[in-house]
């Protein structure tokens, strides 16, 4: 065999030839079609199931105590008589450090019960943004020697966030008054002031679920 004839039977082993494989016949389902096998059926998501609006609260005693220093004097609004601001330290059952903000003004009809507001702001590592704030009013009849207001009634307001945030709570408030003889200008009273919330909150627990029980 000569050289020729060599490299055309080695080219003959070293072709390419695949081979054609036919293709199994399939069906495609028409969009109508598949509406109506429930294939394209939408997804109702679970929580549609159940009504969300209200958030389940966990409730439990509450107790804050705290003190500070105040100052009374006329009210700056129009329809009270007098004014009375509050800030100091403490701490709660909810929280073991926090600070506070407290006023109330007194109406000029003797009639109307005296309103205030607290912010309760937790004091920690880091800006977590937990505080709690409360409206109160004033129980009838219930005042100091002095004729100060010294009992109330709070619930929880809108200022509350963070751990506190959509949660619920009521409960009471006490006043304890140690004035001093020596007062700033402007003002009517000061001194050293405590301040006792009792009663009950809510929370949602969803920002510390293991720990907020």
């Amino acid at each position: 065999m000569n050289q020729r004839t060599r490299f055309a039977a080695n080219r003959a082993k070293t072709r390419f030839a695949p081979n054609m494989e036919g293709l199994e016949t399939r069906v495609v389902l028409s969009t109508t079609a598949l509406l109506a096998s429930g294939a394209l059926a939408p997804v109702r998501p679970v929580a549609a199931e159940v009504d969300v609006s209200i958030f389940p609260l966990r409730y439990r005693p509450f107790t804050a105590m705290f003190k500070g220093h105040y100052t009374a004097g006329p009210a700056r609004s129009p329809g009270f008589a007098t004014q009375l601001y509050m800030h100091g330290g403490g701490t709660s059952s909810a929280f073991l450090h926090g600070d506070v903000q407290l006023a109330y003004y007194v109406p000029e009809d003797p009639a109307k019960p005296a309103v205030g507001q607290a912010n309760m702001m937790v004091k920690n590592i880091g800006d977590t943004g937990n505080q709690f704030g409360a409206n109160f009013t004033a129980v009838p009849g219930a005042v100091d020697r002095a004729g100060r207001p010294n009992l109330f009634t709070w619930s929880q307001n809108d200022l509350s966030g963070g751990t506190f945030n959509g949660g619920q709570g009521s409960g009471t408030l006490k006043i304890i008054y140690f004035p001093t003889q020596k007062v700033p200008r402007g003002a009517a009273a000061a001194g050293r002031i405590g301040v006792i919330f009792r009663g009950e909150i809510g929370v949602t627990n969803i920002d510390d679920i293991t720990r907020n029980s």
